[in-house]
């Protein structure tokens, strides 16, 4: 899969190193579990002064559209499907959804304005389903190429992972990272996550390893989901 390889780790090493402050976004609805995240199939967006970017999250069909014309715009990607992409998360529960993250300049319109994307998936968030933790697995970042070296897709990164922190009870944190991209996710506080349960139902690529966040509470997963692996 030349997506996940390719996409699954942000585009340079100084996006990590240098990134900037990010703005925690609305609670979805006074009507729901306190949230950071919009409702399912909604998305938000807010204004980063300090980048003069637009922050647009979520999980509507319009971000995942952008996203998707975005990348398969770019020479560096094979065809990106995300109906494919849902129907195989999709087959490892219903409580699982697609989240995007991208960094828009409000001075440009359609799939040009992207300047960087986060994908993750969200599993049992805002509340999952006991004993399990909310998950929030990240499955890949990509910046634009005039963009790179600029923050941006650290700036994600630590964007999401405020927010899942923001949770009550917090997230736990897993990225879905092909062989090269490990070393990177490592150095940055991740560690190979060996649980079969947890590997049946978050790990749904050949080509990839499941990392979590070291630090974060036990998750055990489930059982049922054993019949899920590849």
């Amino acid at each position: 899969r030349q997506i996940a390889v390719t996409v699954n780790r942000p585009r340079s090493m100084a996006d990590v190193s240098d990134a900037g402050p990010a703005k925690r976004p609305r609670s979805a609805s006074p009507n729901h579990a306190a949230t950071p995240f919009p409702e399912k199939g909604e998305d938000t967006t807010e204004f980063l002064p300090d980048r003069g970017l637009l922050l647009r999250h979520g999980t509507s069909l319009s971000l995942m559209a952008l996203v998707a014309d975005w990348l398969n715009a770019s020479e560096e990607f094979e065809q990106v499907d995300p109906s494919a992409d849902w129907e195989k998360w999709a087959s490892r529960g219903q409580d699982l959804s697609l989240y995007y993250a991208a960094l828009i300049d409000p001075a440009e319109d359609g799939r040009g304005a992207v300047r960087a994307c986060l994908r993750a998936v969200l599993d049992g968030v805002p509340v999952p389903a006991p004993p399990h933790n909310a998950r929030l697995i990240i499955d890949y970042v990509a910046t634009a190429l005039e963009a790179r070296g600029m923050g941006l897709a650290s700036l994600l990164v630590s964007f999401v992972t405020r927010a899942a922190a923001s949770l009550s009870p917090p997230a736990n944190l897993y990225v879905v990272a092909t062989e090269d991209s490990c070393v990177y996710w490592m150095g940055r506080g991740y560690v190979l996550e060996v649980s079969e349960r947890l590997n049946a139902r978050l790990n749904v690529f050949n080509d990839t390893h499941l990392l979590r966040q070291a630090g974060d509470p036990e998750d055990a997963g489930d059982e049922a989901d054993l019949p899920r692996r590849r």
